[in-house]
């Protein structure tokens, strides 16, 4: 007779996907509020660039093998940021919620120019319903939609020169760049209808109506504060 083979159970971590790194950032209506959590708008920074900085090893925990999100996190290596995986595309946006838009730049055109490409492995990660495309559109475009519902886009990093969209009625909205050159890193100033913006977003009632929202970029960040910080149910209430 045979001797039954004992095996180990299986721990279960409680994530999928990823780890406490990735998930531990998923509370998307309330930023604010998950920096009071963490000591305040300083330490929850710290916290972020942490997050950047750390090597993007990785355990096979619950699942006892090693899944592909593991493989292209490490393959990109970028930190424990993993913009592979759907849990972080809003991660590189979450520096502007604590007054660091410039490292919200930094990343976003970091991830632009390295992470993608026009190849058959041009995505850092799975495509999922296009998921990972339209990351890649939004971000180029020079803002993404963190809170779902809050009719918020928070600005980052347009990739190109001259982008028109057009929004029914005959209507369009515009976003230029100018010293697009790879090594500027960082948006100088913002303007919208050639006055300046200093909000960190942009509605999408302002993007429906139509105009012309400009970023002057250059090699050194922009240090001055946002007038407004993104949508935030505990401070928007």
């Amino acid at each position: 007779m045979n001797t039954p083979v004992k095996r180990q159970p299986l721990l279960f971590n409680g994530y999928a996907e990823g780890s406490a790194w990735q998930n531990g950032f998923a509370v998307y209506q309330d930023i604010a509020g998950l920096a009071q959590l963490h000591g305040g708008q300083q330490a929850f920074y710290q916290k972020l660039v942490t997050l950047v900085n750390t090597p993007p090893v990785f355990e096979v925990g619950s699942y006892g093998f090693e899944i592909h999100e593991m493989t292209e996190m490490s393959a990109l290596n970028f930190g424990q940021l993993a913009i592979s995986n759907q849990p972080s595309f809003h991660i590189p946006y979450l520096f502007t919620y604590v007054d660091h838009p410039e490292m919200t730049q930094l990343l976003v055109k970091q991830l632009l120019m390295t992470a993608f490409a026009t190849r058959p492995d041009g995505l850092p990660g799975d495509e999922d319903n296009g998921s990972m495309a339209g990351w890649y559109v939004l971000s180029a475009l020079g803002f993404y939609p963190v809170t779902p519902g809050s009719a918020e886009y928070v600005l980052g990093m347009p990739l190109f020169d001259k982008v028109t969209l057009k929004l029914p009625d005959n209507q369009q909205f515009v976003i230029e760049t100018t010293q697009n050159v790879d090594h500027h890193l960082f948006v100088k100033e913002w303007l919208f209808n050639q006055q300046s913006y200093t909000l960190p977003f942009i509605t999408h009632q302002a993007l429906m109506t139509g105009g012309t929202l400009t970023a002057h970029l250059g090699l050194a960040p922009s240090l001055r504060e946002n007038s407004k910080m993104p949508f935030s149910i505990s401070t928007n209430m």
